[in-house]
């Protein structure tokens, strides 16, 4: 069930909940994935529960001029304060974009009453702190039937669609990859708005952005960014190589609506909790879909009717990737 429909919000009063309750609710939030680790969102204490809004001055312009990765970014939050607020044993209830006259205010979570956390509850939220973005190289990519089924069942939660990638569609995309990596590599201002989210060593210690451990150990499209320390286009080669070996998936939504955007980050982060709790790690294979040009042919080649919002690469680590590092809750806990 999805989470604006888990519980009408208006129908049911809240509860008054204790600071802890409210802080492990941001916490949890905070951990989520966010566009180059921009994290870009405030969180405000509400006596039930919290509000999760957008922070355009943590925005990407050139990169995500719509802001749509920025607004996905939040969706991912939203699914993590919902996790935490059933496995401590509140029954939430959640509403998205619920004041047109506040475009910035992504969500409302409350709690309407007690819920006794089942399994898959707890196992969620054992995944929250221990999930990475993985840009190194993988042991694996081959991913059982029984996983792909659970990460489709996951994004569907959520009311998105998983496409997994056949052998065809991973050659296709590699093409638009290819394209798209090229186009950003030439474009110095990509680059240097990227650059500017990469906290290099030898520099004070960071509280957002991607570390350079944290980046690849092989150039792209291991490493999935292309950045100020880019060295060369890709080998004409070495993005099919790449894709060949990889499970490549597509979430898609209905339709292109910050709705829409909310809806594939918590789809998003509901499978990447699913695929942590397996033992799985992803990447981000997102340069196509941030190109507007590309982005249809995504669609078409994965055979999608609505519009395709974050693709990914799925396997197996060789090593654990470090944790990126997050601002003090107290900066964005209002």
């Amino acid at each position: 069930m999805s989470a604006a429909s888990e519980y009408p919000l208006g129908a049911l009063s809240g509860r008054r909940l204790s600071p802890e309750d409210v802080e492990a609710m941001a916490e949890a939030a905070h951990w989520a994935p966010s566009i180059h680790n921009s994290q870009p969102w405030r969180f405000h204490r509400q006596p039930d529960g919290l509000t999760i809004s957008e922070d355009p001055a943590r925005a990407l312009p050139v990169l995500d001029p719509q802001g749509r990765e920025r607004v996905i970014s939040c969706g991912a939050a939203v699914l993590n304060a919902r996790v935490a607020m059933r496995a401590r044993g509140l029954a939430p209830a959640v509403e998205l974009l619920p004041d047109p006259a506040r475009p910035d205010l992504v969500a409302v979570l409350r709690a309407v009453g007690t819920h006794r956390p089942t399994e898959e509850d707890l196992v969620l939220h054992r995944a929250i702190p221990v999930r990475r973005t993985h840009r190194r190289v993988y042991r694996s990519h081959l991913v059982a039937e029984g996983d792909l089924l659970e990460l489709r069942r996951a994004a569907a939660a959520e009311g998105a669609r998983l496409c997994v990638a056949d052998a065809e569609m991973r050659r296709r995309l590699a093409h638009l990859l290819r394209r798209a990596v090229r186009t950003q590599a030439a474009d110095p201002e990509l680059r240097g708005e990227v650059e500017r989210w990469i906290r290099r060593a030898g520099l004070p210690a960071a509280v957002d952005g991607i570390p350079q451990e944290s980046l690849g150990t092989s150039p792209y499209p291991v490493d999935s960014l292309v950045h100020g320390a880019y060295r060369g286009l890709p080998d004409p080669g070495g993005i099919e190589e790449e894709m060949s070996r990889s499970t490549v998936l597509v979430i898609s939504t209905r339709g292109d609506s910050r709705y829409d955007w909310v809806v594939a980050g918590m789809a998003l982060q509901r499978m990447l909790l699913v695929a942590t709790s397996t033992g799985l790690v992803a990447t981000f294979a997102d340069q196509a879909l941030q190109d507007p040009q590309l982005r249809p042919e995504v669609a078409e080649i994965a055979g999608i009717l609505g519009r395709p919002q974050v693709m990914l690469r799925v396997g197996r680590a060789v090593v654990d990737a470090p944790p990126t590092p997050r601002r003090p809750l107290s900066d964005i806990l209002d």
